[in-house]
């Protein structure tokens, strides 16, 4: 498969999910709010985010192609940024946490979309994000088996959450047949 440009139908997809995504993502953040400070004590918190990390990866797994997982993340993040209150810092996260994505399916050349991928693509992104919530919330002076904790758990939840829910959840998709125009159909028949 060559690497082509997203077409405006794809870009369509994208937005239109992504603001519904940023919608859910905003939603998400009640809930967030209430549980995160049980988890926070024990630097467990990671283990809500891998949420926040799938449009980095659900996008890119169906359109397969340059620029989604940024543009995915990014649009989603800046609904939410709007909405909720994380503002700009949402947005910041968006790109932080969709541009090693980004890199990643550069390198395998949008070809390589197993469970295994997914999952460690998952962690990518729940290790990046991690890091920058532990440099700007300052979490490295809580110590450094609390961040390592932390780091973990961002990584299973990047995993679980993203990795894999994006995985199932695209798949179950494809097979209503909604996602017939794009890639993670076309590549599949041609298999």
């Amino acid at each position: 498969m060559k690497l082509n440009k997203l077409t405006i139908s794809e870009i369509v997809f994208i937005t239109t999910i992504s603001v519904v995504m940023g919608i859910f993502w905003w939603a998400y953040t009640f809930l967030y709010d209430v549980v995160s400070p049980f988890f926070r004590a024990t630097g467990l918190e990671g283990l809500l985010t891998g949420i926040w990390l799938m449009g980095g990866i659900f996008f890119p797994y169906i359109i397969r192609k340059p620029g989604s997982a940024i543009l995915g993340e990014g649009i989603a993040a800046i609904i939410e940024g709007m909405i909720s209150q994380w503002g700009v810092g949402a947005i910041l996260y968006g790109v932080i946490q969709g541009l090693p994505l980004e890199i990643l399916f550069l390198l395998l050349r949008y070809k390589t979309w197993n469970m295994k991928t997914m999952c460690f693509a998952g962690f990518i992104s729940g290790i990046i994000s991690c890091l920058m919530t532990i440099y700007l919330y300052q979490y490295y002076k809580l110590g450094f088996m609390y961040c390592m904790i932390q780091l973990s758990s961002s990584a299973i939840s990047g995993i679980v959450l993203a990795g894999i829910l994006s995985k199932i959840l695209a798949d179950r998709l494809a097979k209503t047949g909604v996602l017939n125009q794009f890639n993670i159909v076309r590549t599949a028949q041609t298999r």
